[in-house]
């Protein structure tokens, strides 16, 4: 008797962190509103004190990295339903997707182009070494990846209202 109240039990605190139902593909969608902002302060935040490289260009990196680390978690239980999940996906859910990424993509790209020439010119005026470049050039990578994880998320959850708890 004992013994399936225990089982009980460890299966109810199982049930409670939410991993089954992931595992299940039951996931609960919620609105994060401030967690994307937060990884994406702390990416372009920790880029920019490594390009000031004013000796603190390591805890710039670390920064960037921090933000991807947080921003690498949206999608999984952000608004968004990922790409050929099993759950169902409605029109709204597709427009919504579609709407979110395509405004991601564009701001990847502004990123992109607007931090290429930001690289090019302090290249070319503090005649940096070519490991120098190196370094700056992943960190704007991961700085894009971070919009890419983050981005969506945050469009979404501020274009929809969230619907009400159960």
């Amino acid at each position: 008797m004992k013994h399936d109240r225990l089982i009980s039990a460890l299966d109810a605190a199982a049930e409670h962190t939410g991993l089954p139902a992931m595992a299940r593909g039951q996931v609960r969608r919620r609105h994060l509103r401030w967690l994307p902002i937060v990884a994406l302060a702390l990416s372009f935040g920790g880029w920019t004190i490594s390009l000031a490289n004013a000796g603190w260009g390591f805890a710039g990196q670390v920064l960037v990295y921090l933000g991807l680390a947080i921003a690498g978690f949206l999608p999984l239980f952000g608004p968004i339903k990922p790409w050929g999940t099993p759950e169902r996906v409605d029109e709204f859910d597709r427009a919504a997707r579609t709407r979110a990424f395509l405004v991601a993509f564009a701001t990847m790209s502004a990123v992109a182009l607007g931090g290429i020439w930001l690289l090019i010119a302090m290249a070319a005026l503090g005649r940096w070494p070519l490991s120098t470049l190196i370094v700056e050039l992943n960190a704007l990578a991961v700085v894009l990846l971070t919009l890419y994880s983050a981005v969506p998320t945050l469009h979404a959850s501020w274009a929809t209202r969230p619907l009400a708890e159960d």
